[in-house]
């Protein structure tokens, strides 16, 4: 479950990582190290024109009683909610990092951080799709992070 990640890289070397043509004279970014739910992060999607485009979006759909900024590998083909932007829009989170947290009976839960071989940035899969601000009542694009079942390295 991905809840908290880190992105050092700046816009150029997630280009060049991830082949994007389009977008990076619009951006301006900054490297963060513990991004959360509900923050606005760089993506990189196809757009109209079927380049791959960086964009900012938001992290997570609010719904009335959850903010669903992840989404289980398992089903995901068939459910209700992401069926429609599993199948049609898909992206790429980058990321340089992500956090877990151990699992404890009481007291602080420790964090561990987990990094690729040289500390390169990666992609994170993703989905994303239209969602109505309750706020501001303007159309955001928003994504999720699509997980699965931990592998040996991370158990």
């Amino acid at each position: 479950m991905c809840g908290r990640y880190r992105r050092k890289s700046d816009k150029q070397r997630i280009a060049d990582a991830f082949a994007v043509s389009a977008g990076l004279e619009e951006l301006d970014l900054a490297s963060e190290n513990d991004i959360a739910p509900g923050s606005i992060q760089p993506v990189v999607a196809i757009n109209q024109d079927g380049e791959r485009q960086i964009e900012l979006m938001r992290w997570g759909f609010k719904l009335p009683d959850r903010l669903l900024f992840n989404a289980r590998s398992e089903g995901i083909e068939s459910s209700k909610f992401w069926k429609d932007s599993f199948g049609e829009r898909r992206c790429i989170v980058p990321a340089d990092s992500f956090y877990e947290w151990e699992k404890v009976k009481s007291g602080k839960k420790p964090k561990f951080e987990f990094a690729g071989p040289g500390r390169e940035p990666f992609g994170m899969a993703g989905l994303w799709k239209l969602w109505k601000n309750p706020k501001t009542e303007l159309w955001e694009r928003t994504f999720a992070v699509i997980t699965g079942e931990p592998n040996e390295l991370v158990l």
